[in-house]
Order: C-alpha cells, then structure tokens, then sequence
C-alpha cells in the first residue's frame, strides 16, 4: 500500500487540529487559558501520577533553561517556549525534520496541586513535578431522628 504523502501531511494536520481542539476544550473546561497561539509547535508529552505527584515529561531537544516558560494556571499546566535553531549560514539543508521554533502545550492536571511545583531539564526532556493535595476524606454522617 502507497500513500500519498500529501495524504499523510493532511492526516497529520487533521490530528493536530483535533488535538488542540480536545486540550482547549478540557483547559476551558477546567478553567485554564489557551496560551500563546495556535501555530506553535507542540512537543510530545507524557504525563503519569504517583501516590505523591503528578509528573509531566516533555520532549524539548536542544532546548535550554533559559528558553522554557512554565506556568499553573488552575489546573493546567501551561509549557512554553523556543526550541533553537542552529542552522550554519552556509548550509543547504537536505533534510529537516527536528522541531525548532516555538513550542506551546496546555496540560490538564488532575486534581488540585498542593506545595511548591518542581522542575528540571535534563538531557532534552523537561519534567515537572506537581505535588497531589490530599484527597478528600470520605466519612460517614449518622442521622439522628427528631420528632414523630
């Protein structure tokens, strides 16, 4: 089987509009914000919890420190920023297919985050750590009879 890779691209495109779609809607949903724009890069992301965390790992090859910017806004997690490009003056390139440019992603968090958030970029991968709060206690009310 062939595909065209015109087909591919649009297919392509087509998820990433759905994707942005979805994460919009849950940020809105959660009372985030959209943030910065719609033709930025979105990086690939894994989120996972932990008894203690929610931990956010995202990919940012070649990024540094200086070019990230995180931000909680309710309960979504908002990673931004400018993957470099070091492109030679000289240099005809015959292939390109690493990510450069800005990059944006809007993350639902679930549930609350309690403390302080921790953050480390380490070897192209950004990983966020989010202490969970405490889960509701769930206790038993006795209802007492008054009257006839």
């Amino acid at each position: 089987m062939v595909l065209d890779i015109r087909l591919v691209q649009e297919l392509l495109a087509l998820r990433n509009r759905l994707r942005d779609a979805l994460e919009q809607a849950e940020s809105r949903a959660l009372g985030g914000s959209v943030w910065p724009g719609p033709h930025a890069l979105e990086p690939a992301v894994d989120v996972w919890e932990t008894a203690e965390d929610v931990v956010v790992e995202v990919e940012l090859p070649g990024a540094r420190v200086a070019d990230i910017t995180l931000r909680l806004d309710g309960q979504v997690l908002l990673v931004a920023g400018h993957l470099p490009s070091e492109v030679e003056e000289n240099a005809r390139y015959l292939r390109m297919e690493r990510p450069r440019g800005a990059f944006s992603r809007h993350i639902p968090i679930p549930g609350e985050v309690a403390g302080e958030p921790r953050a480390t970029l380490r070897g192209g991968v950004l990983r966020v750590s989010l202490p969970r709060a405490e889960p509701p206690r769930h206790r038993r009310i006795p209802v007492q009879q008054e009257g006839p």
